[in-house]
């Protein structure tokens, strides 16, 4: 049972986020977030995230996101780290109220906290994301899951996945702009210490 325990970790994420169209079908993204893990005692990391997206259409949408990191490392203290991704999505038509979506990212990521000689080559992964989601009759409840594989690229190790997230969450819309939601995350990790998270993210979104 103690190895297990060792295994096994629990945090809280806690996100915001905005968007607003700037011109036809162009968006501008800001995401922020703060990431507990030990328990949720400990402040992992925090993040700020900006980005342009763009909707060809109903079913299809590109952009390129900044994601500014300054993440506890191995000396205790925070170090940032830079990364920049290319992110498309594309939906099916609904069907019974429900959509499915697959969103794919291609990052690098560079590190300033610096260990090993590896650490001052950026990483490269490619991460795929299947999304189901329903829209309930007559109320703004969208209940959702979501199913991520995250894997190197160029220079892979002996993983097909570096690491597998599973979501399930729902969220509720007031007044069209306002969007708050609750979800429970699962990472199952080949890469990070301890490789098995259990996790609860309290998101809100705004629509400017």
């Amino acid at each position: 049972a103690g190895v297990a325990a060792q295994d096994t970790d629990y945090g809280i994420w806690y996100e915001a986020k905005a968007e607003k169209n700037i011109w036809k079908g162009l968006r501008l993204d800001l995401e922020a977030s703060i990431r507990t893990n030990e328990k949720a005692a400990n402040i992992e990391k925090f993040y700020l995230e900006p980005g342009l997206r763009y909707k060809f259409n109903d079913y299809f949408n590109a952009g390129i996101y900044y994601r500014f990191i300054d993440q506890k490392e191995k000396d205790d203290k925070y170090h940032p780290r830079h990364r920049w991704f290319i992110q498309m999505k594309g939906t099916a038509p609904s069907m019974a109220r429900f959509t499915l979506a697959v969103r794919y990212r291609i990052q690098q990521q560079f590190k300033t906290y610096i260990e090993d000689p590896e650490d001052e080559e950026p990483q490269w992964y490619q991460r795929i994301r299947f999304e189901l989601d329903y829209d309930v009759r007559g109320v703004p409840l969208k209940p959702y899951i979501n199913a991520e594989i995250h894997a190197q690229l160029f220079s892979p190790n002996e993983f097909f996945a570096d690491k597998w997230r599973s979501m399930i969450g729902i969220e509720y819309t007031l007044s069209k702009k306002h969007t708050f939601g609750i979800e429970y995350i699962y990472n199952d990790s080949r890469v990070t210490k301890p490789p098995y998270e259990n996790i609860l993210g309290l998101t809100y979104s705004v629509k400017l």
